[in-house]
């Protein structure tokens, strides 16, 4: 095959996974797949640690993040923390069911149900009855829901600078592009598995079609 052939057929598999199909973000993408795969098959082990430990941050960066987060929230008076990122997320995903945000959120869902029915008794969703299902309800933001994330972004901004604040931008960047895929892979395939037992979770997220 001819290089320029396959850096087309590259690419194309990179716009389907990327929300910023830039050249320089190919060419991180691109250069990250290179990235020689470990020759032996004996190391489990130290994946498994490699892996841990790498959670082990990200979860320690996202607990700072959500307890400055949570401390801004407080000092301007605005409603919960939770309340931001129902909203963020229905703003992503547009008119959707309840049950599809309460997935998108990883949430259970009598807590997701809380959450909803709140924010609908604020006015900021609006809620109506499915015209291909009368059975079903639909959700989106209103325009209450939307002055109140301008309100959330402006404070969420100056906690993300305090989260990363002495790291590159450049870092940012790769770390980012690194993980996307893991994340994309893991918000689809974690939707599916949510309801079932961890034996058979476990064997699902490990098949390769997964």
């Amino acid at each position: 095959m001819k290089p320029i052939v396959q850096l087309v057929e590259e690419w194309t598999v990179f716009e389907e996974v990327s929300e910023q199909p830039t050249v320089e973000a190919f060419c991180r993408y691109y250069l990250q797949k290179q990235r020689p795969k470990p020759k032996q098959a004996g190391k489990k082990g130290e994946r498994i640690m490699n892996g841990a430990y790498l959670l082990k941050t990200l979860g320690r960066i996202l607990s700072a993040y959500s307890l400055y987060f949570r401390s801004a929230v407080n000092h301007i008076g605005i409603p919960p923390a939770e309340s931001f990122y129902y909203l963020n997320g229905l703003l992503h995903l547009g008119e959707v069911r309840k049950s599809d945000l309460i997935n998108y959120m990883f949430a259970e869902t009598t807590t997701g149900m809380e959450v909803i029915n709140r924010l609908i008794r604020e006015n900021k969703i609006d809620e109506r009855t499915s015209p291909d299902d009368k059975r079903a309800k639909l959700i989106k933001i209103t325009e209450k829901g939307i002055a109140a994330l301008d309100e959330y972004y402006k404070i969420s901004g100056k906690v993300v600078e305090m989260t990363f604040k002495g790291i590159d931008d450049d870092i940012l960047t790769d770390c980012y592009e690194m993980l996307k895929y893991c994340e994309q892979r893991n918000s689809a395939v974690a939707i599916e598995l949510k309801n079932k037992p961890f034996d058979q979770m476990y064997e699902l997220a490990m098949a390769d079609k997964a």
